[in-house]
């Protein structure tokens, strides 16, 4: 999982509790965010997840904001859609989202916006839908597990935008069902952004009668996973374990089967503080990685600490992916 993104922020969800005063904390947010935009290289003080948040939370407060700025910065071609070259679907997701609320302010001339303005919107919102689509996975799963939720979300609002044969939505309902019975929702901002969508609902709160999840039975049918309760005394498990700076640190270590990723990097730590010494902060999403060997992330410096399993970039945190015997693990200084 991108470190990055679980730095922690005002959640959207939390927004709908407080009172509409505190929109004008998100407004001055919004302009210091395009400020340093303008400033530094397209580059938002956190990241773009987090601006579509601002845009969304003003919108449906009604904040004060321009048309103009979200047409003009939120251009799909912008980087900060993209980490590591990768396309990241819950920003474009929280985009789609965003836009959509301003385009129907626009519709209803709660904000001003000329044609020009308008059409751009609507071109940003179809280009990221399709990049959207274009992600979907064999079993239904938009991106990742964890980026499914908002995908879907923004799908709902956009069905305009493309055709019904493009998504199967009841598959990846169904497929969303079996990760649930599997824990991987257990965290609780995790379960938050994938109960809405389940509930054909969105943080718009339109389509309540979203097709895929209109019919069938939707009251008790999820499976919890039943307690598993730990032998006393785990067997252990041989790991491989690396931090990749310009170089790679390799090691080995013997962790108790059950062990998380953050148990590995707390054993190597032990083993060679210099190489393997780390930093982490708690969020909502468990505990993200802020520095190893004393290097920080930086957004500014459009920089983080992405954990891998071989080659492949983990989408769960440090706190929560279980590693297997044999596993080679790294966690690797990463542009976006």
């Amino acid at each position: 999982m991108r470190q990055l993104q679980q730095l922690p922020l005002v959640g959207l969800l939390l927004l709908f509790l407080i009172p509409s005063q505190l929109c004008k904390i998100c407004e001055v947010k919004f302009q210091d965010e395009i400020k340093n935009m303008e400033e530094h290289h397209d580059n938002p003080l956190t990241n773009y997840y987090q601006l579509s948040q601002d845009v969304l939370a003003l919108c449906l407060f009604n904040g004060k904001y321009s048309a103009a700025e979200v047409a003009k910065f939120f251009t799909p071609k912008n980087k900060n859609y993209y980490f590591g070259g990768q396309f990241s679907v819950d920003t474009g997701a929280m985009a789609v989202l965003a836009m959509t609320c301003v385009k129907r302010d626009i519709k209803k001339q709660v904000v001003k916006a000329d044609d020009k303005t308008s059409h751009k919107i609507s071109s940003h919102i179809k280009f990221l839908v399709k990049r959207i689509l274009s992600e979907k996975r064999g079993n239904g799963l938009i991106g990742n597990t964890y980026s499914t939720g908002e995908a879907m979300q923004a799908l709902f609002v956009s069905s305009k935008y493309y055709k019904e044969r493009s998504w199967n939505c009841q598959q990846t309902v169904d497929t969303v069902l079996k990760e649930i019975s599997r824990g991987a929702f257990n965290i609780p901002i995790a379960a938050a952004q994938i109960l809405p969508a389940l509930m054909g609902k969105t943080y718009l709160d339109v389509d309540k009668d979203s097709p895929c999840v209109a019919g069938g039975d939707r009251n008790g049918s999820i499976v919890v996973p039943a307690p598993v309760t730990p032998s006393v005394t785990p067997f252990p498990i041989k790991v491989y374990y690396s931090v990749v700076i310009n170089e790679s640190f390799p090691t080995s270590l013997t962790v108790p089967k059950g062990s998380v990723f953050l148990d590995v990097m707390k054993a190597a730590e032990e083993k060679n503080k210099t190489i393997f010494g780390f930093t982490m902060e708690e969020s909502s999403w468990g505990p993200y990685i802020t520095s190893v060997q004393g290097l920080r992330a930086n957004p500014q410096d459009r920089t983080f600490w992405e954990i891998l399993s071989g080659d492949t970039p983990l989408s769960q945190g440090v706190g929560s992916y279980v590693v297997h015997d044999r596993e080679h693990l790294a966690i690797r200084w990463t542009h976006y």
